[in-house]
């Protein structure tokens, strides 16, 4: 892959990218001829695939495992980033977790979980990578979002609650960062078409899939790879007037909740 983007030699953090979305994203930067760093909570053997897989287009790689809501797993990325690659120029907060409870269902554990995965980890990233790009005067921040932040869903209240307060993270510091060079944007990916594995995912059917596609202009669910490449656009040297912007990747679902 040829870099038009002007994110050669650029070091780039995607969290959550052992697999799906985030993989795609990290390897999408890779092939454009950035240092690329894997970030996974746990399964530290995909994340070394990826590492690996990122190694064979060109790139160099680093991996760091851990939870980005933890902010000491947040540190470690800082210090090796640095001791690596000098720091980091791009990071895409992707990391996040689903849950599928409605509101009587829904614990304390819940609530505070998944707003640190949706928003916390995401003020983490923030506070140990920004002040970097702004010594340098340049960066690039995407957060993946998704249309709960701003329909709200019954069935994901405290996913929906994050998200909607990351579009607001993201408004807040783009406002402040653009006259440092630094862009701050989310991308909303939507029913992406992710493997899924149907124990992890009961709620994924045949028949939802069908339901949801009819709720798609285009008719299919958009893959990993087109959302990767809205991402390396947002995170390159063309988009250095795009900021507190939201690009949806999901075939125009936005428009009908």
């Amino acid at each position: 892959m040829s870099d038009d983007f002007g994110i050669a030699g650029k070091t780039a953090l995607v969290t959550g990218s052992g697999r799906n979305i985030g993989r795609a994203i990290l390897l999408e930067f890779a092939g454009r001829g950035a240092n690329v760093i894997v970030n996974a909570r746990t399964n530290e053997a995909e994340a070394n695939g990826v590492a690996a897989e990122a190694e064979g287009l060109g790139a160099r790689s680093l991996v760091v495992m851990g939870d980005a809501a933890d902010k000491a797993t947040v540190e470690r990325m800082r210090s090796a980033a640095e001791e690596t690659f000098g720091g980091i120029d791009i990071y895409v907060s992707n990391a996040a977790r689903r849950l599928y409870k409605d509101f009587f269902a829904t614990t304390d554990e819940d609530w505070h979980s998944h707003l640190n995965q949706q928003l916390t980890a995401s003020w983490y990233l923030a506070e140990a990578f920004v002040p970097g790009m702004r010594d340098r005067g340049w960066g690039r921040v995407v957060h993946i979002n998704g249309e709960d932040g701003w329909l709200g869903g019954w069935s994901r209240i405290p996913h929906s609650v994050g998200k909607g307060g990351l579009r607001t993270l993201t408004k807040s510091l783009a406002h402040g960062l653009g006259q440092y060079g630094i862009t701050v944007n989310d991308v909303s990916p939507g029913f992406i078409d992710t493997v899924r594995d149907m124990e992890t995912h009961p709620e994924v059917t045949r028949e939802r899939t069908e339901a949801f596609l009819q709720d798609i202009p285009i008719r299919r669910q958009p893959t990993p790879e087109e959302l990767a490449w809205a991402c390396a656009f947002l995170c390159s040297e063309r988009s250095a007037a795009i900021t507190g912007a939201v690009i949806h990747v999901n075939g125009g679902q936005w428009m009908f909740g």
